[in-house]
């Protein structure tokens, strides 16, 4: 990082200067922060689910269920939440968007989101593992 400046120059020049005081992160010291997003996100989508009218809740009621069950576990990170998610994708992808304009497109997105931090946590916890493991062989 360069060392803030004690003097500028007086030129017929200007110069644009941002400091920033936090390091930028990747995803892998976001982890935490990721894991997170993905209980908010599966949580706003429960909630979206259970508003539905009961002819769009009752195609999704069991994955619902299931989708509750495993945030009260803080279990995002299995293969039986991915599923449960992939799920109620499906079958949220086959309702009628007439029947509840605007809810299902939020619920879908949502799970979607945190379908997606799932899977990100996932690989990178994967990644760190295949990298411990690697530098534990050529040691």
């Amino acid at each position: 990082m360069f060392p803030k400046p004690t003097t500028y120059a007086n030129g017929n020049n200007h110069r644009l200067v941002h400091f920033f005081d936090q390091k930028m992160q990747g995803d892998f010291e976001r982890m935490e922060d990721i894991l997170a997003d993905a209980s908010r996100h599966t949580r706003a989508a429960c909630e979206e689910i259970t508003q539905l009218p009961y002819e769009a809740f009752k195609p999704l009621q069991r994955w619902s269920g299931d989708l509750d069950r495993h945030l009260e576990q803080n279990s995002l990170l299995t293969e039986d939440f991915r599923h449960a998610a992939r799920s109620a994708l499906r079958e949220m992808a086959q309702l009628e968007p007439e029947l509840a304009p605007g809810l299902i497109e939020d619920a879908t997105r949502l799970l979607r989101d945190a379908l997606e931090a799932s899977y990100r946590v996932c690989d990178l916890l994967a990644a760190e593992q295949a990298i411990a493991k690697h530098r534990g062989n050529r040691n």
